[in-house]
């Protein structure tokens, strides 16, 4: 697979993680949306040395959804499709508190191999959950408070995406140092998981959404075959501030770990 090749990988793996905890400690987990917008804001204040250590997630999701707003515009749907599907990964990624972490996968509390455990492993047949994640993800897109926090910039949806998932660190970690890989703390992770992937669905269901309104889309029941696009180097320069929102209304009712460092 080309994003994960060894030529691209130095470049592509900070791209699957954020560390939010390496900025904020958990009483400051409120604040996560300050963190500075424009990468070359947050270079200046931090190093591009720790941003990259400590992942870039949330510009890699604007410069996807920019080279997709960009290709829809100029007519060629396939490849806007190809750039908006891969921007999907990325803010899966955000929903799983492991990648919004520097204790990524227990090294740091003694736990080694939680990340596996808890998005892989714990899982087993991802068929089976389906019905519930989606239930789940429908009662988040009736939520009032949720739907609130995708009134403001993508990067706002992102990082508030990433303050939800950092919030449930701990409890990933103290239930596998409590009751371990046993059946009843494999039960309490396999909730806690499904939850994630709830909020990860609700959040794209969203971002997806607010592309539509941005780029003008109608309904079209034609289908699109498209492929993975060739991989595309991190290049956040062209991101600015943006504007807070498109509408003045608030929205109504097997593979390798990506955190490998």
């Amino acid at each position: 697979r080309v994003w994960k090749a060894a030529a691209t990988k130095p470049q592509e793996a900070p791209m699957h993680w954020f560390q939010a905890d390496a900025y904020y400690k958990p009483n400051e987990y409120n604040q996560i949306n300050l963190f500075p917008h424009v990468y070359s804001d947050a270079v200046t204040k931090y190093t591009e040395t720790t941003i990259i250590k400590n992942g870039t997630a949330p510009w890699r999701i604007r410069q996807m959804y920019d080279l997709a707003l960009q290709a829809f515009k100029a007519h060629d749907m396939k490849m806007g499709l190809e750039y908006i599907g891969t921007m999907t990964h990325y803010i899966g990624d955000l929903s799983q508190p492991l990648h919004v972490s520097e204790n990524y996968d227990g090294v740091m509390t003694g736990d080694k191999g939680i990340h596996a455990f808890f998005e892989t492993t714990n899982i087993g047949d991802e068929l089976a959950i389906r019905a519930d994640v989606l239930k789940r993800t429908q009662i988040l897109l009736k939520d009032s408070n949720f739907l609130a926090q995708f009134n403001g910039s993508l990067m706002d949806m992102i990082l508030l995406e990433i303050s939800r998932s950092v919030a449930l660190r701990d409890a990933v970690i103290n239930n596998d140092l409590q009751l371990g890989r046993t059946s009843k703390g494999a039960a309490i992770q396999l909730e806690l998981a499904k939850d994630r992937m709830a909020d990860g669905a609700a959040t794209l269901s969203m971002v997806l959404n607010r592309f539509r309104k941005e780029v003008g889309l109608v309904e079209n029941a034609s289908p699109i075959a498209i492929q993975d696009p060739s991989w595309v180097a991190p290049d956040y320069s062209h991101l600015l501030v943006q504007k807070n929102s498109l509408h003045s209304s608030a929205y109504s009712a097997d593979d390798e770990d990506d955190c490998s460092q």
